[in-house]
């Protein structure tokens, strides 16, 4: 399903792609930063959309 040289790459630009943002706002902004699930969720998708775009197999888009 998907194509990539490095496992332990994709797994790390994943999680940064994941993570990343809502950490550093939460890091520089405080708590009022935190994000709400719907907030979260969106992130989330927008994460996968583009990890997908970079690694899923051209056979499966």
């Amino acid at each position: 399903l998907l194509q990539f040289s490095d496992a332990t790459v994709a797994a790390s630009q994943f999680n940064w792609l994941v993570m990343a943002d809502p950490v550093n706002r939460v890091m520089m902004l405080g708590d009022e930063a935190i994000p709400t699930q719907r907030e979260i969720r969106r992130h989330a998708e927008a994460a996968i959309a583009t990890f997908l775009a970079a690694f899923l197999h051209p056979d499966q888009r």
